[in-house]
C-alpha cells in the first residue's frame, strides 16, 4: 500500500495509445488509409506496427504505475496486433487467399 500514484503523464499515453490499434484498424476496414496503394502488404505491417507501439506504451505504463489506463491499452491494442500481425506474418511467408 505503500505505491505512489501514476503520474499524469504516462496514464494520458495510456489512454490516448489505447484508440490508436483500434482506430487505425477502423480507418484500415473502412477503406480510407491508402498509404502504400500499390502494396497493400505494407499497410497491413503498418497495421501491426501501430498496435505493437500501443501494445508497447500499454506495458510502459503499466510497470511505471498507471495500472489500470496500462492494462485497457494493453487489451485494446493485442487483439489488433494478434489479428493483422498474422494476416502479415501470413501472407509476408507465401500464403494464399
Amino acid at each position: 500500500m505503500t505505491e505512489t500514484p501514476a503520474r499524469r503523464g504516462i496514464t494520458l499515453a495510456a489512454g490516448i495509445a489505447s484508440l490508436a490499434g483500434p482506430c487505425s484498424a477502423a480507418v484500415s476496414e473502412t477503406g480510407h488509409l491508402h498509404f502504400f496503394a500499390s502494396a497493400p502488404l505494407f499497410e497491413m505491417w503498418l497495421l501491426a506496427a501501430i498496435a505493437a507501439f500501443g501494445a508497447g506504451i500499454g506495458v510502459l505504463s503499466i510497470y511505471r504505475g498507471a495500472k489500470v489506463a496500462g492494462v485497457v491499452c494493453l487489451l485494446t491494442n493485442a487483439p489488433v496486433l494478434a489479428l493483422y500481425g498474422f494476416i502479415a506474418a501470413f501472407f509476408t511467408l507465401g500464403g494464399s487467399r
